[in-house]
């Protein structure tokens, strides 16, 4: 099986030689590099040339800027390969025997259509393995069986020619990727997922790359396109899997409304999270929190208050037990004057007499029963919006 490599290039001449070398230096032979420069400014197409002229097995073509997406399709227009691995020219591919692995894995598993694996993401001097799934095992499994968010980089996914087609890509600032993807899976029946690390992305401390430079307006494409990705597919897992980023995107929006930050609470936007609340609400979306993080929200009113999970479990262990702690557990104080709603969300499985003992607590403390909600998992539909 052939593959076929596929760089979408934009001024990334300093980056580039890591990625072609780590092409290059692969055990398994049979694949052609295809580089595709994207009107870069600096000099990418011309290292690019070099790269072409010296070996056979490496392309390169160069086009208006028009962005990612429109320049992955150029080249998978270009391919030739049975397996497509499309790569970003600042990654690179992450050991030497990466395409035979592969390989073996769609010889011995013919009937799969994708392959997901996991990815070392390095930010600075620090590295992580950012898992392809979390909750799936490795292994071929029915398309039907993600009950799960999907990660949108192409990178850490193999596809098949035979199956991609050049209407699953779009031009987008963001998630032209996630795109791409959903529409793929959507011809799908089988996947295999990998726990081996395959791709390395590599983050500059100073890229605007990174999400925190996420703005409103990026924010509000990206909701946009969440919707239009739902709309535009059939397949009740996949669609499940998009609700859940929706979740996740309600979340960060609440966030951004209560850090008042610019641009959060425009009509456009406002407009966006209410086609999402409302399926959310339709379709009873439950999410579980990411242990890693800050795991809950406190929607008291219109604000949401985050909480530290191992102060929750601290408390619940009987390790905080003064009314100072417990303010730092469940919020800031005074941020309990509106009693209108406040919902305590928690993903640790909780007794009725823990319950209790909170309810309990709090009435001893304040004098007066707080209107307080344990729930087993995160409710995404928490939000009002008048």
């Amino acid at each position: 099986m052939k593959f076929s490599v596929i760089v979408p290039v934009y001024n990334a001449e300093n980056y580039l030689h890591k990625l072609v070398e780590s092409v290059l230096q692969q055990t398994y032979k049979d694949y052609e590099l295809i580089l595709v420069d994207d009107g870069s400014t600096d000099g990418s197409y011309a290292l690019m040339q070099q790269y072409a002229k010296r070996y056979d097995q490496i392309k390169a073509y160069t086009k208006e800027n028009t962005g990612p997406g429109m320049t992955r399709k150029f080249g998978f227009e270009k391919a030739t390969g049975d397996l497509l691995f499309f790569v970003d020219s600042d990654d690179w591919i992450a050991n030497l025997t990466v395409l035979e692995e592969i390989h073996n894995t769609f010889i011995k598993h013919s009937t799969v259509d994708v392959l997901f694996f996991d990815r070392e993401d390095i930010i600075g001097n620090t590295k992580e393995v950012i898992r392809g799934f979390e909750e799936i095992e490795e292994g071929v499994h029915n398309i039907n069986e993600i009950r799960e968010v999907i990660r949108p980089g192409l990178g850490a996914k193999i596809l098949k020619r035979n199956i991609l087609t050049p209407d699953m890509f779009i031009e987008s600032k963001v998630f032209e990727d996630l795109f791409t993807t959903y529409l793929y899976l959507e011809k799908c029946n089988t996947f295999y997922y990998s726990s081996k690390s395959y791709y390395t992305i590599y983050h500059d401390v100073n890229s605007n790359s990174l999400s925190s430079n996420e703005t409103a307006e990026s924010f509000n494409k990206s909701l946009e396109m969440i919707l239009m990705i739902y709309e535009k597919i059939n397949n009740r897992a996949l669609k499940y899997s998009l609700e859940l980023r929706m979740a996740t995107l309600f979340t960060s929006y609440w966030k951004s409304i209560i850090k008042k930050e610019k641009g959060y609470n425009s009509e456009t936007i406002r407009k966006n999270i209410r086609r999402i609340v409302s399926i959310l609400k339709d379709n009873n979306i439950i999410l579980k929190p990411n242990e890693k993080k800050l795991a809950k929200a406190v929607e008291c009113g219109r604000e949401l208050i985050c909480m530290n999970k191992k102060k929750i479990k601290q408390f619940l262990l009987g390790q905080l037990d003064n009314l100072e702690h417990i303010n730092a557990v469940m919020g800031e104080k005074k941020k309990f004057r509106d009693k209108r709603r406040v919902e305590i969300c928690n993903s640790t499985k909780l007794s009725q007499e823990q319950i209790d003992s909170v309810e309990k607590l709090y009435k001893n403390n304040y004098g007066k029963k707080i209107p307080l909600t344990w729930h087993k998992s995160y409710t995404a539909h928490t939000g009002r919006f008048d």
